[in-house]
């Protein structure tokens, strides 16, 4: 029997040879956008997405649930991980993230 997924993924298509400068700026100005502020930046899974860069964002400090956002410039790929035991919020918040996120790399291709 197959193993349950305890969280969905989002991919966020990205244009190819985007820098980490230039996504660092992407996701800041969406978590505002979204009304959310960063909690965290660091890697994730440095074994399987070396020198990635992971997010956590967050909608106020005391409030429990974050959302992740993961970068891996090796291949483009950007993606939100929204784990189904996250509080409402979390769940009606991320398709925000998602269309700022979307925004601001239209933006850069535009520029």
């Amino acid at each position: 029997m197959p193993k349950e997924k305890k969280s969905d993924d989002v991919h966020i298509p990205v244009p190819d040879g985007i820098s980490k400068e230039q996504i660092m700026r992407v996701v800041e100005r969406a978590a505002e956008a979204a009304g959310l502020y960063i909690s965290h930046i660091g890697g994730y899974s440095r074994t399987k997405f070396p020198n990635s860069i992971h997010w956590h964002f967050k909608r106020d400090k005391s409030e429990p649930g974050l959302i992740d956002a993961t970068f891996w410039d090796v291949k483009s790929l950007l993606w939100l991980m929204i784990r189904h035991r996250e509080p409402a919020w979390v769940h009606e918040t991320a398709p925000l993230l998602e269309a700022a996120m979307l925004a601001e790399l239209e933006h850069l291709r535009s520029a």
